[in-house]
């Protein structure tokens, strides 16, 4: 199966869907993240590609 080209990715709330998140803990049994907008705090956290718009340089 081919792999798809990557492009520029953003991590975001899988609650409240904003960019806002941080990571606070990591090592080798996982990541934990918090959400600045709505006070999350876990793993699970979603990945979205960019438009392309986003990420051509001016």
């Amino acid at each position: 199966m081919p792999r798809r080209p990557r492009g520029r990715t953003v991590l975001v709330c899988p609650q409240c869907g904003s960019p806002k998140i941080t990571l606070i803990a990591g090592s080798i049994v996982g990541q934990v993240y918090h959400c600045a907008a709505c006070d999350y705090v876990g793993s699970l956290v979603l990945e979205q590609d960019l438009p392309p718009e986003a990420t051509e340089k001016r």
